[in-house]
């Protein structure tokens, strides 16, 4: 039997789920998501992890596949150099991972049989 539905400002709405929400929710979290995603296109936009990462190639192609060094030794282990990109991309994917859920709260809006019901 489908649930109760609310008509608002922007589309029909579970009203169970609406009501969970008003106690719960905090938009603010909406904001954060976007700082999240700023982070996110800083990462992929920037030269710096980019280059990071080729730069890790070549260290792991040299070592691992006795390929010939190209580019002078940066003084980094490259058990440090991967360590510091796992790292920062640990912190996108937890961040990324929190706007999901996020999203899914709100997903579940959704009348029954709704296109974006989860």
């Amino acid at each position: 039997m489908p649930g109760k539905v609310k008509r608002t400002p922007n589309g029909k709405v579970r009203t169970d789920a609406l009501e969970q929400l008003e106690g719960s929710f905090d938009t603010q979290q909406l904001l954060n998501a976007v700082d999240h995603l700023d982070r996110l296109r800083e990462l992929v936009t920037t030269p710096g992890f980019r280059d990071d990462l080729l730069r890790l190639h070549g260290m792991a192609h040299t070592i691992i596949n006795g390929a010939a060094r190209r580019a002078p030794a940066g003084g980094e282990a490259i058990w440090e150099l991967a360590g510091s990109l796992s790292m920062e991309l640990e912190e996108i994917v937890e961040d990324l991972t929190e706007t999901v859920d996020l999203l899914n709260r709100l997903a579940e809006l959704a009348p029954d049989g709704e296109e974006g019901s989860i």
